[in-house]
């Protein structure tokens, strides 16, 4: 009987490390798209005329960036401001400190390159 469940203990302890490290060899596989598709998010977001105003020292940042669908990766990345004036490179007295503006790109592959596009643009706190 001991032996029964010491052969039934390892096949569960096999079962669930397999289960632990399958996802690894998929994340591997999607980290050079995912890589990818963040660089194209960044020079997009770069490029685009809603980044191009802000006066900030902050860096763009990343925040996240997933599968959409098959053929989509989506990126989220933000820029801090110290007030919601320097989002629309205005001076001037703003009653807000810390603003931010998000960023919403989708990436697709055309012919084997990465091209993104800006789908959204939100300013906040």
């Amino acid at each position: 009987m001991k032996g029964l469940g010491l052969q039934t203990g390892a096949a569960v302890v096999a079962s669930a490390a397999s289960l632990v490290f399958a996802p690894v060899g998929i994340a591997e596989e999607r980290g050079p798209v995912i890589r990818t598709a963040r660089n194209a998010a960044l020079a997009a977001v770069r490029g685009h005329t809603t980044y191009r105003v802000i006066r900030s020292s902050h860096p763009l940042r990343v925040r996240r960036c997933w599968r959409h669908s098959h053929t989509v990766t989506r990126c989220s990345l933000f820029r801090v401001a110290p007030t919601p004036c320097a989002l629309d490179g205005r001076d001037g007295i703003c009653a807000q400190v810390l603003a931010r503006r998000v960023w919403l790109v989708d990436v697709r592959l055309h012919r084997g390159r990465p091209v993104a596009r800006v789908v959204r643009v939100v300013d906040g706190n």
